[in-house]
């Protein structure tokens, strides 16, 4: 899979993870990917490869911290 395939793929995951505020739990965006067989170290890592699309942010105020990502507005 080409990176545009997988850009697709990370885009179509955030917006049937994301909640009403846009923002989905890597969690839910990792199953997802896994699901579609997409291969991924560390899935922030990779996310942050398509910065310029996504947009992560980390809740520290619960333990652990959860991270979040959503599609930025254009």
């Amino acid at each position: 899979m080409d990176k545009s395939q997988i850009r697709s793929e990370v885009i179509e995951a955030i917006s049937r993870s994301a909640d009403e505020s846009g923002w989905a739990n890597l969690a839910k965006i990792g199953a997802y990917l896994r699901k579609k067989e997409i291969r991924y170290g560390r899935l922030s890592r990779m996310l942050k490869e398509y910065d310029d699309v996504v947009e992560l942010k980390i809740d520290d105020s619960i333990q652990p911290p959860i991270a979040y990502a959503r599609i930025k507005e254009a």
